[in-house]
């Protein structure tokens, strides 16, 4: 009898095994299947963007039954099974995607770290949230464990699509950072971790030295299918006045053959029409000035990819001279915090890039020592032809901050006029806090999270991101600008000073006292 060939990849210690063919699964269950791409986009100001996109489907775990995990990573299904996960998203995002210059995002991003998840509904979903977070914390190397209960919140309109029924619960750490800590486990839930496939482009050195770095997870679960979606998206400068340079040299690493266990391997490179890609693509395909093409990496072996400019890109500036008719997002949101002194507000701008109305969720969770004044909102909007207005939100669901307990949540839904430029602003005092609360940089002030907007797509917009499912609904949230605000902060070197001037002072007594307690003092005469 033939026994199957086994390829065994080996990497930080842990072990992944594959066989040439893939295995059947029994009748009744779901077969495990595992697919690996990458976008290579060449943005307008001369950047490039590099999209990976691993998914894995599965079986469902039940609680009846022992489950054995293949490619799906077993930790993750073992957290989704312990604290009755049916959707949970995860994302670690560094820089600011510039959406005037890069167009339409890969996907959703929000500078620091966010959680989102559906738990099952009950009267332990706040404990079960709390054990989710700590357990992504061990997984990710992450300081997921600090969302809390003064960072949670329950969305209502902005996640809307996400509910199925259950407790959905987001947390967001806007000061997270990422780092290598929170890469090497991402990695490793790879079938072929970093060994083959289009991951074996994932260098470290490289993805850390960029101007936008996201990765995320998301876990989908029904009656009898995991999900689980991993995504990198970064965006990187090209060799500087070079007209021809490969990926090699880009990323560092050269793309290696597929993963054994993947159905579908494949990059694309969504290119200027003056620039020649080599070697010859599977197949291309034409949209505006812009050309895709399209490898297969399962039907033939690709090593490496070479990009060569033609004359008319002489400096890094024109690389695209055409990039005017680049897709820019249906709606775009910047957020900042106006006011000084003890009193301040803030003032978001949202703006409807389409020539329809687009109905919004705005989202805005603030923290309890920012003290709203829900009162105090207002919402105009400014049309095409300049004219300024009122604008009445469709719903307002507004839930006030309990000090050191919860935020203060605000959510509106909104009609957005045609290319319209609309103004949110609402008023807050600031609060006092222990000094035992001030970060050790108090100085620097507290960073508040992004506000979030989403809409809703519809299958047959093109200006969709690349995280969007071709054919579908696409749900899209636009995050603003992380805010900082600066609070009264106390002096912290006055406890240095009453330390010592009361050590100064119980030295001056202790000495004064200890030399008349222990002297011997005696009246001396004059010797004859």
């Amino acid at each position: 009898m033939r026994i199957p060939r086994l390829a065994v990849l080996a990497a930080c210690g842990s072990f992944v095994v594959a066989a040439d063919t893939p295995s059947k699964a029994p009748a009744g269950t779901t077969a495990e299947m595992f697919s690996e791409d990458l976008t290579i986009a060449m943005l307008a100001d001369g950047r490039v963007l590099l999209h990976f996109d691993f998914e894995m489907h599965g079986p469902q775990a039940t609680n009846s039954s022992l489950h054995s995990y293949g490619l799906l990573p077993r930790q993750i299904g073992e957290i989704a099974q312990r604290y009755g996960v049916s959707e949970l998203q995860l994302a670690f995002t560094q820089g600011t995607w510039r959406e005037a210059r890069w167009g339409v995002p890969p996907a959703a991003q929000g500078i620091g770290a966010e959680v989102i998840a559906q738990l099952a509904d009950g009267a332990d979903a706040d404990a079960q949230w709390s054990g989710l977070t700590n357990a992504l914390s061990g997984v990710f190397c992450a300081s997921l464990n600090f969302v809390g209960t003064e960072s949670t919140t329950s969305p209502r309109l902005a996640f809307a699509h996400s509910q199925r029924g259950g407790a959905l619960r987001h947390g967001f750490l806007p000061r997270e950072n990422v780092c290598t800590e929170n890469l090497t486990p991402w990695i490793k839930q790879l079938p072929c971790q970093a060994q083959s496939g289009v991951a074996a482009l994932l260098n470290p050195h490289r993805l850390f030295n960029m101007h936008f770095l996201s990765v995320a997870m998301a876990l989908n679960s029904d009656a009898d299918t995991l999900r689980y979606r991993q995504t990198l998206s970064v965006v990187v400068d090209t060799p500087a006045y070079d007209r021809s340079w490969a990926l090699s040299a880009l990323a560092g690493r050269a793309l290696a053959a597929p993963c054994p266990v993947a159905t579908r391997s494949s990059v694309r490179v969504v290119a200027p029409a003056a620039v020649q890609v080599a070697p010859q693509a599977d197949s291309t395909h034409s949209a505006g000035t812009s050309v895709t093409h399209l490898f297969d990496l399962q039907r033939r072996r690709v090593d490496d990819i070479v990009f060569t400019f033609s004359a008319e890109f002489d400096d890094k500036t024109k690389y695209w001279a055409a990039a005017k008719d680049t897709p820019v997002p249906a709606i775009a949101a910047h957020r900042h915090i106006t006011g000084h002194g003890s009193s301040g507000g803030i003032e978001t701008v949202i703006t409807n890039h389409r020539d329809v109305p687009m109905t919004v969720a705005y989202f805005d969770a603030v923290p309890w020592y920012l003290r709203m004044y829900a009162h105090t909102l207002s919402v105009r909007a400014t049309g095409a032809d300049g004219h300024t207005s009122q604008l009445t939100p469709n719903q307002i669901m507004f839930t006030p901050a309990v000090d050191r307990g919860r935020p203060a949540v605000l959510e509106l839904e909104l009609e957005l006029p045609p290319q319209s430029r609309t103004v949110l602003r609402y008023d807050f005092d600031k609060g006092f806090l222990k000094y035992s609360e001030h970060p050790p940089d108090a100085n620097r002030g507290f960073t508040i999270a992004p506000a979030i907007v989403s809409y809703s797509l519809a299958p047959s917009d093109t200006a969709r991101p690349l995280s969007c499912t071709p054919g579908t609904t696409c749900a899209v949230r636009v995050y603003t600008e992380p805010a900082l605000a600066s609070l009264p902060t106390p002096d912290f070197s006055m406890p240095y000073n009453v330390i010592t001037f009361t050590c100064t002072i119980l030295a001056l007594f202790f000495g004064r006292i200890f030399n008349l307690l222990t002297r011997d003092f005696a009246v001396l005469t004059p010797a004859k």
